[in-house]
């Protein structure tokens, strides 16, 4: 296991801001990686230029590969790994599937495995661009990660509230007079009616949405977490006759407020506490305030347990409770996996169909 000794021909590297190590006298050489900075690859400085442009070269390929949304996670995961090396004395940069295997288990006391498997993916990918093996296979990595699995296997399961059409109007009234209602209504309910993910709604540009007066609204999503490569998909939502849960209504009212101009323009933006529209960007945390906010507001039983994601899982759960098939809830919903789309379903579907209804419940209002 490599340590920081005299001995060791790559001594420890403080981090920089990035979390990225930096270079020490006959260390190795330093490389700019894009994603996570300048890295230090255990290697001869003789063959330093070398490197150096095969590393530039793989950092924007990299860079074009990953959705903003991811790269911004592995930036973090990374950071996280390159400080806790430095505590402990390790290069972050040597493949070492043990120090990697040691580093889990240590990040599994406030991380699920979903999220260490992020982490695990963030250390893979800079050492690929760095040029160091790293093998994900390696009993010390791979079974570590299964022993971690099923040890918290055991921890209840955190998911957020769906949002479900008796709740939504609420949440929609509750939302201020101005711009400011105006956009969050909008968000709401083309969140809710696409099924959007928060890195989606909030990277939606004018140009993605469609009108169609005779039916709704069509929304483009250019690139989301199943589509890193950005072939792109499209959503439709019907116009509703309830004027309040018209996502066609809500978006006309904002975009006179947004007097948006150019395709490319953010199609939500800020909104000051005059009502002035910014036109600036919003971030993915902007849609996780504005559902909590609004469940506050509007009163919902334990307003804690809503989140961004309560838009998509309430579609979801909202059309399972009409009895929507699998396969059209994927479509709007761009899932790819059954398995996955099925979780979206909630306890509620357990209920539809239920042999158990004919067996116990039917049978104390007349049935033999």
């Amino acid at each position: 296991m490599p340590q920081d000794t005299p001995d060791d021909p790559i001594p420890r590297l403080p981090p920089d801001g990035t979390g990225a190590a930096w270079p020490a006298p006959d260390a190795g050489v330093a490389v700019e990686t894009g994603i996570f900075g300048r890295l230090v690859v255990p290697a001869d400085p003789a063959r330093a230029a070398e490197i150096q442009d095969l590393a530039r070269q793989a950092a924007v390929w990299a860079t074009r590969a990953r959705g903003e949304g991811t790269l911004r996670a592995y930036r973090s995961a990374w950071t996280a790994y390159t400080a806790w090396c430095d505590r402990l004395g390790f290069a972050p940069l040597t493949g070492d599937a043990e120090i990697i295997g040691m580093y889990l288990v240590k990040a599994a006391e406030r991380l699920t495995v979903p999220t260490l498997r992020v982490h695990l993916a963030a250390i893979a990918t800079a050492h690929r661009l760095a040029g160091v093996p790293v093998d994900l296979k390696h009993p010390r990595i791979a079974l570590v990660l299964d022993g971690l699995a099923r040890g918290q296997a055991d921890r209840p399961i955190r998911q957020a509230a769906p949002i479900l059409l008796d709740s939504l109007p609420r949440l929609l009234a509750a939302q201020p007079d101005g711009p400011l209602g105006l956009r969050n209504r909008a968000m709401l309910l083309i969140g809710y009616g696409a099924a959007l993910r928060r890195s989606e709604l909030v990277a939606l540009r004018v140009a993605d949405v469609t009108r169609h007066p005779d039916r709704g609204v069509e929304v483009t999503v250019r690139r989301s977490k199943t589509d890193q490569r950005g072939r792109g998909d499209a959503v439709a939502i019907w116009a509703a006759a309830d004027p309040d849960l018209c996502a066609l209504r809500a978006l006309d009212a904002w975009l006179t407020a947004r007097r948006a101009l150019r395709p490319e323009d953010p199609l939500f933006c800020g909104v000051l506490k005059n009502g002035a529209v910014t036109g600036k960007p919003l971030s993915d945390k902007a849609v996780a305030r504005l559902v909590k906010e609004s469940a506050v507001r509007a009163g919902l039983p334990e307003p804690a347990r809503f989140s961004g994601h309560s838009l998509r899982a309430g579609l979801a759960t909202a059309a399972a409770e009409e009895e929507a098939q699998l396969h059209d809830i994927m479509r709007q919903t761009r899932h790819k996996s059954t398995e996955v789309a099925r979780r979206y379903l909630r306890s509620r579907d357990r209920w539809r169909n239920n042999v158990t209804e004919k067996l116990f419940r039917l049978r104390g209002d007349g049935g033999s």
